[in-house]
């Protein structure tokens, strides 16, 4: 049987080192061409898939035992019918944490400190100031999802002298970093009168349009909001509605609701708005790319084992 490997972005020396492991547990290592889209005929005997592949695969190979995901958020592999319902999925959550949240902390930075007004002025050789800059010290930000993302930008927060909140979605002990946390039927409460809502929610049906018109009303138009979790997390029409009346600050999006973002949006051309198409967390960034290579290596050399496989994902919940 077969392994297939795409999309990882390894050194020669690393791959030779998943080629070694997959052969000592027994499976065939294909490489497939990471610009190419693999045909199913192809790997009708493939026990494995280990990277970055189409969902509709899973749908056309029973023998497929198990799925590696070289990402965290794995929404559309949940979202098909596998031809082997008994495979397992695993992602690699907690490999984008650092890179994601440090982009988190630059897009909020960029609009407290008025940066695209700035260089727009820059663009046209203008030397203004343009209004009252702010400071993440003193100020209060709610972030949705205390996970690995949340967690670490949650840090950078709290060492920049920011109040923290948190949002998940069962009570318990208080994280690290997080002054307090609420439950998601407490979102409201959440985001009343703070200064920014960073999101870092997975995409699933429970967290659909989690941040709505009702959500937004309670927030204060000081605030900014960043998304860095799925588009579908924010309803984007109602986010435009309250960026166009000034019920907003401001917004610093990687994703949206339909990707790429069509050119009619109204998004576009909000000077409050800082739009990036989803590189906030790449697999080839360094940091990235090497805890991803770890989590697959690790899993990998476990399955040969016959150990439980580490970032198992219960595709009912989609994460």
């Amino acid at each position: 049987m077969k392994i297939a490997f795409r999309q990882l972005y390894l050194t020669p020396e690393k791959q030779a080192h998943l080629t070694a492991l997959a052969q000592a547990a027994g499976l065939e290592p294909v490489w497939c061409a990471d610009d190419e889209i693999p045909n199913a005929s192809d790997l009708m005997d493939c026990e494995v898939l280990a990277g970055n592949f189409p969902a509709p695969l899973v749908e056309q190979l029973p023998s497929l035992k198990w799925v590696q995901a070289s990402f965290a958020g794995v929404d559309r592999l949940c979202a098909v019918r596998w031809a082997n319902e008994e495979a397992i999925l695993t992602n690699c959550s907690g490999a984008f944490g650092i890179a994601i949240a440090e982009y988190m902390l630059t897009g909020l930075m960029m609009l407290f400190r008025l940066m695209p007004a700035y260089a727009k002025g820059q663009q046209e050789g203008k030397w203004q100031r343009v209004g009252q800059c702010r400071t993440l010290w003193g100020s209060t930000v709610t972030v949705l999802g205390t996970g690995d993302i949340g967690a670490r930008f949650a840090h950078l927060a709290k060492a920049m002298g920011a109040t923290v909140r948190g949002v998940r979605r069962t009570k318990g002990p208080l994280p690290p970093d997080f002054d307090e946390v609420y439950t998601s039927d407490q979102l409201a409460q959440a985001v009343t009168d703070v200064d920014a809502v960073v999101m870092a929610l997975p995409g699933t049906p429970a967290t659909r349009h989690m941040v709505n018109a009702d959500i937004i009303a309670h927030m204060d138009k000081r605030t900014i909001i960043v998304n860095c979790g799925r588009g579908a997390t924010l309803e984007e029409s109602a986010l435009i509605a309250a960026l166009g009346d000034g019920r907003l600050a401001g917004a610093v999006l990687d994703v949206t609701e339909v990707e790429p973002l069509p050119a009619d949006s109204p998004l576009w051309h909000m000077e409050n708005v800082i739009i990036t198409p989803h590189i906030s967390g790449r697999n080839e960034d360094t940091v990235n790319g090497e805890s991803i290579y770890r989590i697959i290596a690790e899993n990998l050399e476990r399955y040969g084992k016959g150990l439980p496989l580490n970032h198992v994902v219960d595709r009912s919940v989609g994460y």
